[in-house]
């Protein structure tokens, strides 16, 4: 009879080997959470892991984009809505028998407007189109206005507005150029403050006629101003409904690939906690079977 621990031996050992490398892999899925230190332990799901990461980063931009987005559409909200409100006030400024206190009214409407048009977010001006770094209106008072020699000098706005991603793959203009929002109101500012220093001027104590007549005419032009700047602001608030349903659905995206990224790529812990118990007691009983056929000897068959 032939007797030989060589085979049984190196036997034990490998079983030893397994168990301790299912140790291993167990106990660091449980330090972890993750069933693999890197993407070559995922196998054929690393190109889908590969993948995923990668739709959720452009999705993790897109948000970053879209908050910024909606924090200048915001403003630009509150802006548009003060220049609306100094429209009124000059219409109402218009709509009066009592001209004493008229061009004071009509300045206090062009200075509220003008402080609108000038409005910066983030250190740049929203309505200097893609021109950020300069004042888009440079007149401070009626008076500049009426002394240009032509008002577009007064414009230092860019011909192209501002752009934004309204959706992940969508890029369109979400701003307003500030030659388009005032030109119309500035040249009813230079005639209102020619007329007052007409012949037919100035507006002091109760209008005359003639002063009436023009002021019914700038009335109608303001309703027109008015009108154009309520065009601006619904486009604004088309806008950030827009934004918010793509931000939305985004959120829903990006929930969706966080949860099958860590279905793929995070260990169930209870699962991995039974596997390092029972890769445990493998280890005890593999190394136990590897120590007695180590101890074994043919001195008791040769006896």
């Amino acid at each position: 009879m032939r007797i030989s621990t060589q085979a049984a031996s190196q036997s034990a050992l490998m079983d030893l080997m397994r168990a301790q490398r299912e140790l291993y892999e167990s106990s660091q899925q449980i330090s972890t959470g993750m069933k693999a230190p890197d993407l070559k332990g995922y196998g054929n799901q690393a190109e889908t892991i590969l993948f995923a990461r990668g739709a959720l980063a452009r999705s993790d931009n897109f948000v970053d984009a879209s908050k910024r987005l909606a924090s200048r559409l915001d403003v630009q909200d509150l802006a548009l809505n003060e220049m609306s409100d100094a429209v009124q006030d000059l219409r109402l400024a218009l709509t009066t028998n009592d001209g004493t206190f008229l061009m004071n009214d009509v300045q206090s409407a062009f200075s509220r407007f003008t402080a609108a048009i000038n409005t910066q977010f983030n250190g740049s001006f929203i309505f200097g189109g893609t021109r950020t770094d300069a004042l888009p209106f440079t007149a401070d008072t009626i008076g500049q206005v009426q002394g240009a020699a032509d008002i577009a000098d007064l414009f230092q706005n860019s011909a192209k507005a501002q752009t934004g991603r309204i959706e992940e793959n969508t890029t369109v203009e979400t701003g307003f150029l500030a030659s388009d929002l005032a030109t119309e109101l500035m040249e009813i500012f230079a005639r209102i403050a020619d007329f007052n220093d007409g012949p037919d001027g100035p507006f002091d104590g109760t209008v005359t006629e003639a002063q009436q007549n023009f002021l019914s005419t700038e009335i109608g032009n303001v309703i027109a101003a008015f009108e154009n700047i309520s065009v601006a602001l619904g486009k604004n608030g088309s806008m950030q409904a827009r934004l918010e349903n793509a931000q939305r659905s985004n959120a829903q995206r990006s929930d969706y690939l966080t949860g099958m990224i860590a279905g793929l790529e995070e260990a169930d812990m209870a699962e991995a906690a039974t596997r390092l118990a029972q890769a445990q007691a493998a280890v005890q009983v593999s190394a136990l079977v590897f120590s007695d056929m180590s101890q074994v000897s043919l001195l008791p068959f040769l006896r």
